[in-house]
């Protein structure tokens, strides 16, 4: 996400970041569309992708977490919405994880070691899994099936992903034009406090043109605002969170997998923290 206070000058990689948003654009539609489990494969991908990275910067910190080991309990963990048994045997390789500290090199710390790789499988891998539960649950509330592909789930998820695509952009103009007050300078010195209150009425404007257009009819009005709402406070903290880490890493940042956007971490910090926040707003007002 980006907030700045001034114009700045166009980055190098603009143009690169443009062209790396029309392909991957087109895949997440397409997978969010067909939903049931290439949507699964899709979410758990990105979500092993950034736990990776996180990894990346845990050992830039210092720490020596287990990585296979959480890669793997990390991806069933993240399945286990679309397949239950993934929820045992993640749990078994977290203790196989466990296990293993006894016979790890005695330079290494076992309690930040230990800390490092389940902080990897809860963030950033649990948190962004909550796209498929959210995906999931829509289709079985809304179209009658939790595998169904388009409907009201489709567009559901992809109104959530917008309202953070939307803070992070009205957020950056904002701060462009009238941002004065600095957010959070000893993070990121960029980021306003005009820009931050523009991202977050960018989430609920976006809320309420998806309401608007009709798609949405099971949805009320009420829970889709409190919902962009709350996504579009939270986005903003967590794209500041992962800002933190990597300072902490002494990085800038978390990968290079995605050309101009730098890592996964990078590109769905916001999200991370948003989505759950989203599906315990439309769990509760909706029941399910």
């Amino acid at each position: 996400m980006n907030d700045a206070a001034a114009p700045s000058p166009a980055r190098p990689s603009s143009t690169t970041r443009v062209l790396t948003a029309l392909v991957a654009l087109p895949l997440v539609v397409a997978a969010t569309w067909a939903g049931g489990y290439a949507f699964a494969a899709f979410v758990v991908a990105i979500c092993v992708l950034a736990q990776a990275e996180f990894y990346v910067l845990c050992r830039a910190a210092g720490t020596n977490p287990m990585t296979r080991l959480g890669l793997v309990a990390g991806g069933l963990l993240a399945a286990r919405a679309i397949w239950p048994p993934a929820e045992t045997l993640g749990i078994a390789v977290v203790v196989a994880a466990l296990c293993t500290v006894p016979f790890r090199d005695e330079r290494s710390h076992p309690v930040l070691d230990l800390a490092a790789t389940a902080g990897g499988i809860v963030y950033p891998t649990l948190l962004l899994a909550m796209l498929l539960p959210l995906r999931l649950d829509a289709a079985r509330a809304f179209d009658g099936d939790a595998l169904a592909r388009g409907g009201e789930g489709f567009w559901l998820t992809m109104a959530v992903m917008t309202l953070v695509f939307a803070t992070d952009t009205v957020a950056y103009y904002t701060g462009r034009a009238f941002g004065k007050h600095p957010l959070a300078p000893k993070v990121s010195p960029k980021k306003t406090v005009e820009g931050s209150i523009g991202g977050a009425l960018g989430a609920v404007a976006a809320a309420a043109a998806f309401k608007a257009s009709g798609v949405l009819p099971s949805v009320p009005w009420g829970a889709m605002l409190l919902a962009a709402l709350a996504a579009g406070i939270v986005s903003q903290l967590g794209d500041l969170a992962e800002s933190r880490l990597k300072r902490a890493a002494g990085v800038k940042d978390s990968g290079h997998l995605l050309p101009g956007h730098g890592g996964f971490l990078d590109r769905f910090d916001a999200m991370l923290v948003a989505v759950p926040l989203a599906y315990v707003v439309f769990a509760l007002w909706l029941g399910w």
